[in-house]
């Protein structure tokens, strides 16, 4: 049996088109053939009209044209009662009754589809429609084996026939797929994008349905750019293809790009509004979204469109699960019973079982989807996905033993799957990892590069492991995997981590949890360095309250509870967002917050989605006392959705829930400093607005500084004198006033133009920053000092001013207060080691040994190859007479630095304090070696000596 596509007729299959083209060229002015080319662009209305022109002479074709027009704009009712009438008119014909079968089949009506098909194959035992109907059909009864010979017919029937139809070559195609994929065929999916598709457009070269088809080949091995590639030049041909823009958003979701997902959705169903698909989509968009509530209703509307489809019903199982939990007995429940109707109609469901596995993975309901993918590779053995979709299922929950086994087969059954290949590799890379394991904490590192960081992430970990399970009020059952990713194979380590928590190249952050397990970036392969301590104990609040609450918990209460027991003030950058967001009305909502996080349109949107976050937690707080957020969480792990949550936990409807919200939130902005910028306006803005009022001291202020900054200094001077003439206290006038005496190094007349127009009540930002500055530079430090408290008062959270005070400190001496000011920008700075370093500094000079200790493993905190870091760490154990701590540290810093011999003497008297002698004197013989008149080696070892 031949089980190839047979390039000899691929060849002869593309000399037949290309003639059958100049054919069709030569006739491109008959009046049918100016319908198809509508149709074939999506001008259905227009090509109705012409296809009704061209009936008078050749209506069975013209009969044919007009039903696929009107299915395609969702009038399948319609459709078929022109079908009828064209099989009563033509007694002889096959098509319309294929037709109907096919229409049928996609409506669920799996009765007439069949009679249908039965009355084409009556009349053409070949009708390629009619037999493609037949093996949907037993697929869908669960007749396997009977559905795989009814496949393998299509490969036989092209292999010995001509076939011209683009139509028919297209479910040629479908039917060609499904069988390479029950036989694990999957090298004959290059013949299929590469040869057979780009044959059929020649054909037909407006013939859009064949880069579609093209697209889900690419789309369903997550080849995401030649996927694209080919629905783009399927919409160039026909931008009114309502399955394309369904498909386009099928793969916008899939990469978390929620907007364009629903935007392509709604086009969608726009131009088809009876498309199963759409509806599909816009389910699972709801999903994403935790609103399944509303996806059910979606769900149920495609229901009626096709009640035996198995991909919705998957999805609506899904559903019931998600809201009911999954019961041990689900005879009694929603979920049960639909599968029971599903498995009535289907005994071997497994795309049913898949579709509802795949759905209750992506929300991490990881036991139940194990479950259910079990079901559908037991009961479709077939399916060419199920086993690699499980395998990456485990890689997210750290079983990779299984993962690897499922991954390896799959691939080896499906050499173009991205997502299988791509972890493939990542499972290499894990195989030269080593790892630390804890009480409760299993650490996997690179150990070329991260040896030193996984020994302080396990410390670390186990640490703050008490404190957090004791606040979240639960123990994980079993030890929680922590993996670190860096530079390895030429790639970063970034991409490691992202492949290995998606299996695709890019997530937007250095650390991510998927219940069981989290991938961390190793700091170390990062230009910008980052507070690991805060990431992993972050991620490790997700392990612990998506663990307690089953998994029910939304994306934004993690993220509340993660951010909040980071225990840092709310940082800068979400006050300025704050600020300028929330006057406007520019912020999420318990319905919309979610997609903050899934796929925000901007970085300010994600970052509003943390901000907003801790604040609905910092809100629950202090309206409903300290055992709000337990209270939320024990509705989580009862199943309860937002909604039914804050009911149950406070009483209190959503919608006032989201009132009262609302007033905290604007009382916090009120009661900050104003961070809002004038509107960028363009000089000729600027100047119109000038000349409307020229004894606006302000515009002419404004109009100064642009000049200012595009250097015309003339000008700029001349309009910041006018203004200060009109009011002598216009700050920003006095702020270009400044800057240009600066520009020839005449200090005293800046600081008098800055001096003589600073408000103290109400000082503008630049203005201040100058002044203080100018004045430091100066020497004039009680002068500085007092504007910088002014500022630092005023604007607590702003680092600006706070760094202004410590440079002001540093000059004068004040180590107390730059202590003090060190502090407090350590926490406005999580991600900043030289604060932390300095407060260890002090601390050792101050003899305040506990302080200095805290401050430097802070400062390893961002920093773990910090030798400085190290040995400071160590000299405050050392202090403190815990000498076997200053032994471990002392070691670290040799490690990291092995040429510094006044570490290894360091470490040598430290292991003689306490008591390891024979590691002593192995220190010292090393350090004698290197550098032999080291002062006091040689004493210190002769004293150890036996």
């Amino acid at each position: 049996m031949t089980q190839t596509l047979s390039r000899q007729m691929l060849a002869a299959l593309a000399l037949m088109l290309v003639g059958l083209g100049s054919v069709a060229k030569a006739a491109e002015d008959s009046p049918r053939s100016e319908a198809r080319q509508l149709e074939l662009a999506g001008k259905y209305a227009e090509a109705i009209d012409a296809f009704e022109v061209a009936s008078s002479t050749d209506a069975l074709a013209s009969g044919l044209g007009i039903a696929r027009c009107r299915i395609a704009i969702g009038e399948r009712e319609l459709a078929e009662r022109d079908l009828e009438t064209l099989t009563e008119a033509h007694v002889d014909a096959a098509e319309p009754r294929a037709e109907l079968a096919l229409s049928a089949y996609e409506r669920g009506d799996y009765e007439a589809a069949k009679r249908w098909s039965a009355a084409a194959r009556k009349l053409d035992d070949n009708s390629v429609a009619a037999r493609w109907v037949d093996a949907e059909l037993l697929r869908t009864s669960g007749q396997l084996e009977e559905a795989a010979t009814a496949y393998r017919w299509f490969f036989d029937y092209y292999n010995q026939q001509d076939i011209a139809a683009a139509d028919d070559l297209r479910l040629i195609g479908r039917a060609v797929a499904e069988h390479v994929r029950w036989n694990r065929l999957t090298r004959q999916f290059d013949t299929l994008v590469n040869d057979f598709y780009p044959a059929i457009l020649v054909a037909e070269p407006g013939y859009w349905p064949a880069h579609y088809e093209t697209g889900l080949l690419f789309l369903e091995k997550y080849n995401d750019a030649e996927a694209a590639k080919s629905f783009r030049a399927a919409l160039k041909l026909n931008p009114s293809s309502a399955e394309v823009h369904a498909a386009l958003a099928r793969m916008a979701l899939a990469s978390f790009d929620m907007e364009n997902a629903r935007l392509a959705t709604a086009r969608a169903i726009e131009l088809n509004p009876k498309l199963v698909e759409g509806y599909q989509v816009r389910a699972d968009l709801l999903m994403a979204n935790f609103d399944f509530d509303e996806a059910i209703k979606t769900l149920e509307r495609v229901r009626e469109l096709n009640p035996r489809s198995e991909e919705t019903l998957g999805r609506l199982a899904a559903c019931y699960i998600l809201l009911d939990g999954l019961a041990d007995n689900l005879a009694e429940t929603r979920a049960g019973q639909l599968i029971a109707e599903v498995e009535q109609h289907n005994a071997r469901a497994g795309i049913f079982y898949y579709t509802l596995a795949t759905a209750l993975g992506e929300r991490m309901k990881f036991p139940s989807a194990e479950r259910f993918y079990r079901a559908a590779i037991e009961q479709m053995p077939q399916l060419l996905y199920a086993r690699s979709a499980l395998g990456l299922m485990y890689m997210r929950m750290g079983r990779e033993a299984e993962a690897r086994e499922l991954l390896e087969a799959s691939f080896a059954e499906d050499p173009y799957h991205v997502r299988a290949k791509n972890m493939l590799e990542v499972l290499d890379v894990l195989e030269g990892f080593e790892t630390i394991e804890t009480e409760h904490f299993v650490v996997k590192f690179d150990p070329q590069h991260d040896r030193v960081l996984a020994r302080y992430i396990a410390k670390h970990l186990e640490a703050a492991y008490p404190k957090l399970c004791q606040t979240l009020g639960y123990e994980p059952a079993e030890k929680s995997l922590f993996e670190i990713f860096n530079n390895a194979r030429k790639s970063t380590g970034h991409q490691w981590f992202s492949a290995r928590m998606v299996g695709l190249p890019y997530v937007g952050t250095v650390g991510a949890c998927a219940g069981q397990m989290v991938a961390l970036t190793a700091p170390t392969s990062l230009k910008s360095p980052f507070n690991w301590a805060r990431v992993v104990e972050h991620e490790f609040v997700h392990v612990v309250n998506l663990q307690q609450t089953h998994f029910n918990i939304p994306h934004w209460y993690t993220e509340a509870l993660a951010v909040l027991n980071e225990g840092y003030p709310r940082q800068q950058e979400w006050n300025e967002m704050l600020s300028e967001r929330v006057p406007k009305g520019e912020t999420f909502n318990l319905d919309t917050i979610n997609l903050g996080f899934i796929r925000p349109k901007s970085g300010v949107d994600w970052q509003m989605a943390y901000c907003q976050a801790e604040l609905y937690a910092e809100y629950m707080v202090a309206t409903y006392g300290d055992d709000a957020l337990a209270k939320m969480l024990a509705a989580y792990a009862d199943n309860l959705d937002t909604r039914r949550a804050l009911e149950r936990s406070f009483g209190v409807r959503q919608e006032d829930f989201e009132a009262g919200y609302a007033d905290y939130v604007k009382k916090i902005v009120d009661a900050l400093p104003s961070t809002a910028r004038t509107k960028e306006q363009s000089l000729a803005e600027l100047q119109k607005a000038h000349d409307a009022d020229p004894q606006d001291a302000h515009s002419a202020a404004r109009l100064a500084r642009a000049h200012l900054d595009r250097e015309s200094y003339p000008d700029a001077r001349r309009l910041a004198r006018a203004a200060l003439a009109i009011d002598p206290h216009e700050q920003t006038a006095a702020l270009v006033v400044a800057r240009l005496h600066l520009l020839v190094g005449d200090t005293d007349e800046a600081l008098a133009a800055l001096e003589g127009a600073i408000d103290s009540e109400s000082p503008e930002e630049e203005t201040l920053a100058l002044l203080a500055g100018e004045l430091l530079k100066a020497r004039r430090h009680a002068d500085a000092t007092r504007w910088y408290r002014l500022a630092a008062e005023r604007d607590a959270a702003n680092p600006r001013w706070q760094k202004g005070l410590a440079r002001v400190y540093l000059a004068t001496g004040d180590d107390q207060s730059l202590a003090q000011v060190l502090e407090r920008l350590s926490l406005l700075e999580a991600d900043n080691a030289s604060y932390r370093k300095k407060l260890a500094q002090l601390a050792l000079a101050d003899k305040n040994y506990p302080a200095a200790a805290d401050w430097a493993l802070k400062a390893i905190h961002v920093n773990v190859l910090d030798v400085d870091a190290h040995r400071m760490l160590a000299e405050a154990l050392v202090a403190q007479k815990k000498h076997g701590a200053a032994v471990e540290e002392y070691e670290v810093a040799v490690e990291l630095s092995p040429e510094e011999p006044g570490l290894r003497m360091a470490l040598a008297d430290a292991c003689v304090e306490d008591g390891q002698k024979d590691k002593a004197r192995s220190t010292l013989e090393v350090l004698i070696e290197m550098k032999p008149d080291y002062p006091g080696a040689a004493t210190l070892l002769e004293s150890l000596q036996p």
